[in-house]
């Protein structure tokens, strides 16, 4: 496992050697990305596995969850992503993780937080299509009972 320093300016406090390993920037190895894929393997795939069980299988010195929290999300998010090879040809059984060297960490995360607001939106948007149904069927129901009450 590579890592490097992230220096962001002196910090001479008391917890500044936790601060400085929850910022240390990991370089993901052929070989950790491979116990990372059969980890998450493990644990029922991609949209299964979570941080911390994929953290306790690789039981990995130095690896935090910070790490692994977002790896996995790339991890995912290379799912989603089509094929765009300049000269057309499609690699076969391409692993979803070669994708994530196109993806930097702010991009990763926009495209993330995107999809996360859309899926909440369209869930938002369901559930208000549902009140409206079930509202639309009292209104129905309690036209017929007027309507029962004008003709008596």
């Amino acid at each position: 496992m590579e890592s490097g320093e992230n220096n962001m300016g002196s910090n001479d406090g008391p917890n500044s050697k936790a601060n400085l390993a929850a910022r240390q920037r990991l370089r993901w190895t052929d070989e950790l990305h491979e116990q990372f894929v059969e980890a998450v393997t493990q644990l029922g795939g991609p949209d299964r596995a979570t941080p911390k069980g994929v953290l306790r299988i690789m039981g990995t010195p130095g690896l935090t969850i910070y790490h692994v929290k977002s790896h996995l999300q790339k991890y995912r998010l290379a799912k989603y992503i089509p094929d765009s090879s300049a000269d057309g040809n499609k690699a076969d059984n391409k692993d979803p993780g070669d994708s994530l060297a196109g993806l930097d960490g702010s991009s990763g995360m926009q495209i993330s937080e995107a999809l996360k607001l859309q899926m909440e939106v369209q869930k938002r948007l369901h559930e208000q299509l549902e009140v409206q149904r079930q509202l639309q069927l009292r209104i129905e129901a309690q036209g017929k009972y007027l309507k029962k009450i004008i003709e008596e």
